[in-house]
């Protein structure tokens, strides 16, 4: 049996080394971004105007910025959990 406190270390060790496969995972993939969100909301993928800016944060973010942003965030992640699934 699993505990919280055990998931929450098995995430953050997880998300230490999330950086390569996240920048791999969004790299080049704006059409896909545009295509999503435009399927999302019932239009075409020509209508949504965001996609550049996406496309434009991606690029500026490296795969060690991405494992900054999440370091350390354990703690949030289990309380964002609880909270998700408990009525407390």
């Amino acid at each position: 049996m699993t505990t919280l406190e055990l998931a929450k270390k098995k995430w953050e060790a997880k998300m230490e080394k999330a950086g390569p496969r996240w920048k791999k995972g969004v790299t080049d993939k704006q059409s896909a971004y545009a295509e999503g969100v435009a399927r999302f909301l019932g239009v075409s993928p020509a209508e949504i105007g965001k996609d550049d800016d996406w496309q434009e944060g991606v690029n500026r973010v490296t795969a060690e910025d991405f494992a900054a942003a999440v370091r350390g965030k354990g703690d949030k992640w289990a309380r964002r959990l609880k909270e998700a699934l408990t009525t407390e």
